[in-house]
């Protein structure tokens, strides 16, 4: 396994004269420095890999971005935010094995090479498919047990799927409301007395199109309210930004279409009603174009 993190071209000198700094709530202070930082064929020299761990941005086409890495033993691991990422990974890889991961790992890049990790640190794993073979099986408990030994946490699942869609619930209630707001997390609950209930709304409508495909245990009204203690005990600390947040604020594009985007028109293939994920999705999609405009853009006339 290499690391090989994508950073903007600004940081890329800072990577490799200092490495990256890390200050932890969990593990402490401590620092690396990658193995290549710039493109995946500086890190095909320290292959072939066992495992390629794939964080980039869930945008479509990053599958293929590793294809010069992956060889016929190597696992692909998938800790990308949003809904159906996979099938991209198994078409263009059909006899790898793919695993799946939700990821809850709060940090910030607060300057160039340096990271700030909150109390949390959980990765989630199961194969794709859930049905996969055992081998597959195999190569998920080996990637648990990695983690283990180096005092980290990655618990198997039989079946990642209804994982995934409660992360998506809550990436798809959060993400957007912070980013058009601007406000992080516990501001946001400050900012109205009817925020709060917004997000369960959101997570409900995810709630639904989850039950709709098989998993309607997956997003409860309990883990709804369980989840909400957490941005709600900032309140007092300090908020959260995320990510989707973070990105604009970088004048960067979004992932609207993989945590939002896929999960309506999973619905609509459903014909499951979800208004207020429609809503939210028709203005983050505005902001990420505002961003990232294409040759329709126009703009503002000035008369007089």
């Amino acid at each position: 396994m290499v690391n090989c993190p994508t950073p903007d071209e600004s940081e890329v000198s800072s990577y490799l004269e200092s490495g990256i700094s890390v200050r932890s709530k969990i593990f402490g202070n401590t620092s690396y420095r990658p193995a290549a930082v710039q493109t995946v064929r500086q890190a095909i020299e320290n292959g072939p890999f066992d495992y390629i761990v794939v964080t980039a941005k869930a945008f479509p086409g990053t599958a293929k971005l590793i294809e010069e890495a992956v060889d016929p033993s190597t696992t692909i691991v998938l800790g990308q935010n949003g809904i159906g990422g996979e099938k991209e990974y198994a078409e263009l890889y059909p006899d790898n094995v793919l695993i799946a991961g939700v990821v809850y790992l709060p940090v910030t890049q607060v300057e160039p090479g340096v990271v700030e990790h909150g109390p949390l640190e959980r990765f989630e794993i199961g194969t794709y498919p859930p049905d996969a073979p055992s081998n597959a099986k195999e190569r998920c408990r080996e990637l648990s047990n990695l983690f283990r030994d180096g005092g980290g946490s990655a618990p198997v699942f039989d079946d990642i799927q209804p994982q995934r869609w409660f992360k998506l619930a809550v990436n798809a209630a959060w993400n957007p409301t912070t980013t058009l707001t601007n406000c992080d997390d516990a501001n946001y609950l400050r900012s109205s007395p009817k925020a709060e209930d917004m997000i369960r709304k959101i997570m409900k409508d995810v709630a639904k199109i989850a039950a709709a495909v098989g998993y309607p245990d997956a997003i409860t009204d309990e883990r709804i309210e369980q989840d909400l203690q957490r941005p709600k005990g900032r309140l007092d600390t300090g908020g959260k930004e995320p990510s989707m947040l973070t990105d604009v604020r970088n004048g960067r594009a979004t992932e609207v279409e993989a945590i939002l985007g896929n999960t309506l028109r999973i619905g609509e293939e459903r014909g499951v009603d979800t208004p207020y994920l429609e809503l939210i999705y028709t203005l983050a999609k505005g902001r990420d174009y505002a961003i990232a405009p294409d040759e329709r853009w126009k703009p503002i006339a000035r008369h007089g």
